[in-house]
């Protein structure tokens, strides 16, 4: 999936092992010329209060850990799913975390 327009979320997205119980197969396989989707979550929300669908545009897609940009796909920034400076949005693969994308900045509703 590709989205053409700017993604709000601004950070860097960090991969979990398989041994902290992330992806067996490492960082996503995406192609150059698409976003990665996925489920997530801002804590204190979990995958069951909170869940939403997110896309991540990630700088370096074989690094562990990378800058990147993300949006949720339907929610919008507002609770459970408000996201602000500073936050972590927890990422899954259903109800398995596999990574974390921590929020710099998000650029102001316009």
């Amino acid at each position: 999936m590709r989205i053409d327009s700017p993604l709000p979320f601004h950070g860097n997205v960090v991969w979990l092992t398989r041994e902290q119980g992330g992806r067996d197969t490492g960082p996503p396989p995406t192609p150059p010329d698409q976003d990665y989707a996925a489920t997530g979550f801002v804590p204190p929300a979990n995958a069951t209060t909170g869940l939403a669908s997110i896309v991540l545009r990630v700088q370096d897609r074989k690094a562990w850990r990378s800058p990147a940009d993300a949006a949720w796909l339907v929610a919008d920034n507002v609770p459970p799913h408000r996201v602000t400076d500073g936050d972590v949005i927890v990422l899954t693969e259903g109800r398995r975390e596999v990574g974390y994308f921590h929020v710099e900045f998000v650029d102001p509703v316009v």
